[in-house]
């Protein structure tokens, strides 16, 4: 596979084809990976280069997806270079998200407080205290992964998966939490449930999360919960 590399914002980025439409650029050093991404992301972004269709962050690298078929890395490289600045005076801070959440609806605080040794409301009070980042989004569309949750509610994930979650979900899989953006499969073991939707196929963008976004949660009883949910059936 043909590889080369880019320089973006001071920083050297190997590249190679990941399909024929798509390069895969990832950090050329490992310090500081994650935050590298997203501010990298972010650049790119703000760039707004009309022959990329797509950027696509993950935690090791950044998919850059072409409105054409790539014949050759190196000369598409060369171009791309072109187009980008080496040094960016200026990018644009992350945004903040509250994000609400019923604790009542979740359908594994057994397991939870087994595996932690806390009890609910200890466990609610450290997951809803923390600030956290948005790490990256998939594995379904409106997927959020996050960040910075602390070690001591930390929870494998479950050792049989449902076939059913429902949309706007919160669990804990693992180091990490995250939510979610629609009904599908999932082995998280989840603590409660958002009455918002995050995920629109008809928006654009369809989700108003960004990768290196903020965000909290805010606990809501399970009335404010189904008044909320209502609403935006109605909306």
């Amino acid at each position: 596979m043909m590889s080369t590399s880019l320089r973006i914002n001071g920083r050297n980025w190997e590249v190679s084809a990941l399909d024929e439409r798509t390069l895969l650029i990832g950090p050329a050093d490992k310090v500081d990976i994650l935050s590298g991404i997203h501010e990298t992301t972010k650049l790119l972004e703000q760039c707004d280069i009309s022959e990329i269709l797509d950027i696509i962050p993950a935690y090791q690298s950044i998919a850059l997806v072409f409105d054409h078929v790539v014949i050759d890395v190196k000369d598409e490289i060369r171009s791309l270079q072109k187009q980008l600045s080496t040094e960016f005076s200026q990018i644009s801070p992350p945004k903040k998200h509250e994000v609400l959440v019923c604790y009542e609806l979740g359908l594994d605080w057994k397991e939870v407080e087994s595996h932690t040794g806390l009890n609910r409301e200890e466990i609610i009070k450290k997951h809803s205290e923390t600030e956290y980042s948005i790490a990256t989004m998939g594995f379904t569309p409106g997927f959020v992964y996050l960040e910075g949750m602390l070690a001591s509610i930390s929870t494998p994930r479950r050792q049989n998966p449902r076939t059913k979650i429902p949309a706007g979900s919160v669990g804990i899989g693992g180091s990490q939490t995250g939510f979610y953006g629609l009904e599908s499969p999932g082995g998280w073991q989840i603590i409660g449930r958002t009455p918002n939707t995050y995920f629109r196929v008809g928006d654009y963008p369809p989700t108003p999360f960004s990768v290196g976004d903020k965000l909290r949660f805010t606990p809501i009883s399970k009335q404010e919960f189904e008044s909320l949910e209502q609403e935006n059936r109605l909306s």
